[in-house]
């Protein structure tokens, strides 16, 4: 039977002199400290279970405090985090579809997805009038127009990215519209 890892973030063990604190000391906050400090700043994590794994992968730096009493765990603390390890934290959180808050950005880009959409003309009716169009200089001025203010996947999804702040790609797009305006695709502007 293999044994669990007991350190598997590498912290202080007993063969290390003072591997443990005694009490915590300032400028380290326990768990539920952390969540809070943390939420305060936009960072959203509910589960302190994933904590120390969480603080590994973004390079907060932890220790372990002396337990008290014969039961559970030794307790985890961390240090609390910089203006700019916090900036980076966001950064990477929002972009990451699979954390708290990426799942509420995805929410958002797939509204401002559907809002730009809704909200474009349609190639469609830019076409017929091209077809409809009799001279060459007609049918580039209208061609024009339509490139100008039709949207196209890619222009959409920069749209979103701008003003989200936040990376959006044509696929999520795509996958949007083809999920909730499956109809209205033809309003797509097609570069040829």
């Amino acid at each position: 039977m293999n044994q669990k890892n007991s350190n598997p973030y590498d912290l202080k063990t007993k063969k290390d002199e003072g591997y443990l604190y005694e009490e915590k000391p300032s400028g380290y906050l326990d768990a539920d400290e952390l969540i809070n400090f943390l939420n305060k700043r936009k960072i959203l994590i509910d589960r302190a279970d994933n904590l120390p794994r969480f603080a590994n992968n973004n390079n907060i730096i932890m220790a372990k405090l002396k337990r008290v009493g014969k039961e559970g765990s030794t307790p985890t603390i961390y240090k609390i985090p910089t203006d700019t390890k916090i900036e980076e934290i966001l950064s990477s959180m929002k972009n990451n579809n699979n954390s708290l808050l990426g799942r509420k950005i995805l929410e958002q880009k797939k509204e401002k997805i559907l809002e730009i959409f809704d909200k474009a003309p349609s190639a469609a009716e830019y076409q017929k009038r091209i077809e409809a169009a009799v001279g060459e200089k007609d049918k580039s001025k209208i061609r024009d127009e339509k490139n100008s203010k039709c949207e196209t996947k890619t222009s959409i999804a920069r749209k979103v990215a701008q003003s989200l702040g936040v990376n959006c790609n044509r696929k999520l797009v795509q996958s949007v519209l083809t999920d909730r305006r499956s109809s209205k695709l033809d309003k797509l502007n097609k570069i040829v």
